[in-house]
């Protein structure tokens, strides 16, 4: 494993991470291509555009609000989570820059470098 892949709230505090491997399973483009087949799927259930941002919109919020209270949350939710967010990314809502950013393991802060 190279590293984590670290998702950001408020852009300075770690709310998430995810191992992450420079090719294969677990890599960035992995992550990408799951959270595009979420998406995907999502209007395959007969759900708009508008209706699956929505939902990422109340479950970040859901997700964020759980982890700054320290209560427990799913490994299930974590990629939700992920998916969520690269989701948002890729349509403009967010930045990638104030939401993620990759680490080597050996440098994971609990927040962000500046």
């Amino acid at each position: 494993m190279v590293g984590h892949l670290c998702l950001y709230h408020n852009s300075d505090t770690a709310i998430s991470k995810h191992k992450l491997r420079l090719r294969g399973k677990y890599s960035f483009e992995w992550y990408k291509k799951k959270s595009d087949k979420f998406i995907i799927d999502g209007m395959k259930a007969g759900n708009s555009f508008q209706k699956v941002k929505e939902s990422c919109l109340v479950f970040i919020h859901m997700f964020n609000h759980r982890r700054s209270e320290k209560k427990k949350v799913s490994a299930e939710d974590h990629f939700y989570y992920l998916n969520c967010m690269l989701f948002m990314i890729k349509i403009g809502f967010y930045d990638e820059d104030d939401k993620l950013q990759c680490f080597h393991k050996k440098f994971i802060n609990k927040t962000k470098p500046k």
